[in-house]
């Protein structure tokens, strides 16, 4: 037994090490001196989103990201100016964790220790592996980690609290710990012929990862229906639901073909079914099959969810970073090659692993507490990453400042940003309190604010509702009326003409709330007479 654990402790330094190697060439491959991340320039809306998340963890962002919330909160502990950074140098560390528990894993399966380093150096020669180092924000390989951890914990056959835990962790990263619960339910099966006894084990271990993933997305905004007042004014934003729902399924399957050679794995997927010519390749793939087709079709199911018109660039980007958690899998078949294979080995643990385990859980279980409800608004109807960590920046740092009583305001002639021209530096400055009724993507305008509908949305943010001091320069090509409102209330009106008027008005805090706060702009004439706002002045009133 000591000379066995020797061995393995050996093979988990060199599997460690096969990582560092790994990591190390492929961000050799992927260096490119030209391209430099920072917190106004980065790849794609999955990594403004994570960003985002990062700098203000309590608050919610957008679904389904916004629910993944281990690895940025972790990484919120960092320095501002290291958030970035520390992206990236969480990829690197999960991946060489990763071939380190990779290694573990197919030695619990039975694997030799040759085979398993083998199947370690395979894994992460994978495209999969190395699409990480194309957008190093997105959480694949640190819930790769927590994935392995997971298997680990029930092929291992570790106690209920501890797979328990491990599920919890997967699940607040990504949301394919449901697919590991046919493993718990046959886990369960083999220690008792009891159908129903094996459920009601399968279900106490997947309560905590249940319990987090409800309590999130039950309270967590915006899933909590906003105050009645809040859709005013807001009829122009389709929910992201309907935009999913007019994803182009066929379109997608048909795509499928071009992209069938991502399915094998840069050819480790051919080992995997080499495998299958051994007993026990067969006998492992019978029990794993639910999950590995249902990861084999989450890159399918994520092109779906992206909405029309992003399937192509989805495909494109990211196939083959969402295969990463077949791999595991993959190399459980092919390790089998190997004639010494042997049979499935127990996880060690000490006594004291369950009550640790369960005090974790507890933990993470009343985390949700520490959660800010500040109702934020959909950010889900656009797929654009640079408004999305515009927006959630400046809505939170322009309620701070209204919370200490300062004066905001919003002068079109400074507040111009538009993306691929201004400096990404600029970012701040763009208009992200123009919502909807001011024509298209207007928070990127450089010119006048007019109105181009009859109804169009202001945001205010606030941390508290306080009655606010709003004063509103207007002009308009003709005379019209406008009115403002607020909580589904009319605040006041104005008649605006070719003179600018400055109207003010005083908004009670009985009609605002914390979060994101529409006002309401009306004006019957607005497409022909064209509104302009010339200033935009906030004020608490008390």
């Amino acid at each position: 037994m000591g000379s066995t654990r020797w061995r393995d402790a050996v093979g988990l330094l060199a599997a460690l090490l096969i990582g560092v190697a790994a990591v190390a060439y492929h961000h050799k491959a992927h260096y490119d001196p030209h391209v430099v991340w920072d917190g106004f320039t980065l790849p794609g809306f999955d990594a403004h989103v994570y960003v985002a998340m990062a700098e203000e963890p309590r608050v919610f962002t957008v679904g389904p990201w916004g629910y993944r919330i281990l690895l940025p909160g972790i990484l919120s502990f960092l320095p501002p100016r290291l958030i970035v950074p520390g992206f990236e140098w969480a990829a690197r560390v999960s991946l060489v964790v990763a071939s380190g528990l990779l290694f573990l894993y197919l030695r619990r399966l039975g694997g030799t220790t040759r085979a398993a380093l083998l199947m370690a150096a395979a894994v992460m020669a994978t495209p999969s592996v190395s699409a990480v180092f194309a957008n190093p924000f997105l959480v694949e390989p640190f819930a790769l980690v927590l994935l392995l951890l997971a298997l680990l914990a029930i092929e291992g056959g570790a106690g209920m609290w501890t797979t328990g835990l491990t599920l919890m962790l997967l699940a607040l990263t990504k949301e394919i710990w449901v697919l590991l619960l046919p493993l718990v339910y046959l886990r369960e099966r083999r220690a008792g012929p009891d159908v129903r006894a094996a459920l009601s084990r399968t279900l106490q271990t997947a309560a905590p990862a249940l319990w987090i993933a409800v309590v999130l997305r039950a309270m967590w905004a915006p899933q909590l229906s906003a105050p009645a007042w809040s859709g005013a004014g807001a009829g122009a934003e389709a929910p992201a639901a309907a935009v999913a729902a007019a994803t182009p399924i066929g379109a997608i399957l048909r795509g499928l073909a071009a992209l069938a050679p991502e399915f094998l794995l840069g050819g480790f997927a051919l080992a995997a079914l080499a495998g299958l010519l051994r007993p026990g390749a067969r006998a492992y793939l019978r029990e794993h099959a639910l999950p590995v087709l249902a990861l084999l079709a989450l890159p399918i199911v994520a092109a779906a969810y992206t909405g029309a018109g992003a399937a192509t660039s989805f495909f494109g980007d990211d196939v083959r970073r969402l295969l990463i958690y077949v791999l595991p899998f993959a190399a459980a078949l092919a390790v089998q090659l190997d004639p010494a294979h042997g049979p499935v080995a127990s996880l060690a643990g000490g006594r004291a692993v369950p009550r640790v385990s369960l005090g974790l859980i507890g933990v993470l279980a009343l985390a949700p507490l520490a959660l800010d409800r500040y109702w934020r608004v959909d950010l889900g109807v656009t797929r654009d990453g640079p408004y999305l960590l515009g927006f959630a920046r400046e809505t939170i740092r322009t309620a701070r400042r209204l919370e200490r009583g300062e004066t905001v305001v919003f002068d079109p002639a400074v507040m111009k940003f538009a993306w691929g021209v201004s400096p990404a530096s600029d970012l701040p400055k763009m208009r992200f309190f123009l919502r909807n009724g001011f024509g298209d993507v207007a928070h990127y305008g450089i010119h006048d604010m007019r109105m181009r509908e009859r109804q169009a949305t202001l945001v205010i943010p606030l941390m508290a509702p306080r009655t606010l001091r709003l004063t509103l320069t207007l002009d308009a090509r003709t005379s019209t009326w406008m009115s403002v409102s607020a909580g589904g209330e009319k605040m006041g009106e104005a008649l605006i003409g070719p003179e600018a008027v400055a109207v003010t008005m005083d908004i009670p805090a009985a009609k605002l709330f914390r979060g994101d706060n529409p006002i309401t702009l009306d004006c019957a004439e607005a497409p022909a007479s064209v509104p302009r706002l010339l200033r935009i002045e906030i004020a608490p009133a008390n």
